[in-house]
């Protein structure tokens, strides 16, 4: 909202009817403004204030019954208005910029709180309306120079024993990781699930991701995976050289593994990659295959060579 200075005047001005002193007062039209600097409480339609500023209404009252605006112009400013229905009063601020009106900044209605709707739904209900996507922005740090301060939402139950952390933790979570931590007996755990703002990268139970988009430390349940990855039928080109199974032999003799397909001790400390270890035992199945077929000719050769023999 614009005009700023216009409305620390009035601010000012509301600071200095509270200043306290002694006495009540009432004023008609026309009083000395210089009679206010002299009392404790001020009251508007009543004359017994209970708080240094007491408003009331007259009756049943609906409508604006407070107004901030500035001298100049009456295209800014803010409005207190009363709703009333049956027993239920809401108090709306409405705000007013430049002639635009922005209704239910904040609504009062029973013990709920809305902003940006008259019918909120729940303790706190927030609503950009038709206008913009943006519902609630939580920010920290403005001026970039303590990473102490963050935007962090806490959710707590059973007095405090459960409950998550949400949001941006230098400290827990880490530089540049938005995270959600859990709360368990008390305890916080800050590695639940964590995106690197840098990179894109998650991680569930481990703030380390690497060079990885996604990172678990932990077992993966699932009723499907695809990967997508290259395949392995270039063993069945013309071209492709098959090595025989003399060196296959003395290849598994020396090494203890087979060729091209990572050994026990590396799977241990670098892991394995589904896609390209899926597509390294489809190459040693279809390179299986293939001795089978020439194993099978070289029988079909020595089974007509033994017919020939024998007749």
């Amino acid at each position: 909202m614009k005009n700023t200075g216009s409305h620390l005047v009035y601010v000012a001005l509301i600071v200095t009817i509270l200043m306290p002193t002694s006495g009540f007062a009432q004023f008609e039209p026309g009083t000395n403004l210089d009679q206010i600097y002299t009392l404790k409480k001020v009251g508007i339609n009543t004359d017994a204030p209970t708080t240094p500023l007491e408003i009331r209404t007259i009756g049943n009252f609906s409508g604006d019954f407070l107004k901030l605006r500035p001298k100049s112009s009456s295209s800014y400013g803010l409005t207190l208005k009363a709703v009333s229905d049956v027993n239920l009063v809401k108090y709306i601020f409405d705000l007013k910029n430049l002639s635009i009106d922005y209704p239910n900044i904040m609504v009062f209605d029973r013990g709920k709180v809305g902003i940006g709707t008259a019918l909120p739904e729940s303790d706190l209900h927030i609503s950009s309306g038709n206008d913009g996507d943006a519902i609630l922005t939580l920010s920290a740090d403005e001026d970039n120079n303590n990473e102490s301060d963050n935007p962090l939402i806490q959710l707590r139950q059973d007095g405090g024993a459960l409950g998550v952390n949400i949001g941006y933790d230098e400290t827990n979570f880490g530089a540049n990781l938005f995270g959600i931590g859990r709360r368990q007996t008390s305890v916080d755990h800050w590695d639940t699930f964590i995106i690197n703002t840098t990179n894109g990268n998650v991680g569930i139970g481990t703030k380390t991701t690497s060079s990885y988009k996604l990172s678990v430390n932990g077992n993966i349940r699932a009723k499907e995976v695809k990967v997508e990855t290259g395949w392995s039928d270039f063993v069945f080109e013309d071209d492709y050289e098959l090595i025989t199974l003399a060196e296959l032999e003395a290849f598994i003799k020396a090494n203890k593994h087979l060729p091209e397909i990572p050994s026990a001790e590396e799977v241990a400390e670098n892991g394995v990659s589904l896609g390209e270890m899926d597509s390294k035992l489809l190459q040693k199945i279809e390179e299986l295959t293939l001795y089978i077929i020439d194993q099978q000719k070289e029988i079909e050769i020595l089974k007509e060579k033994a017919e020939n023999k024998f007749r």
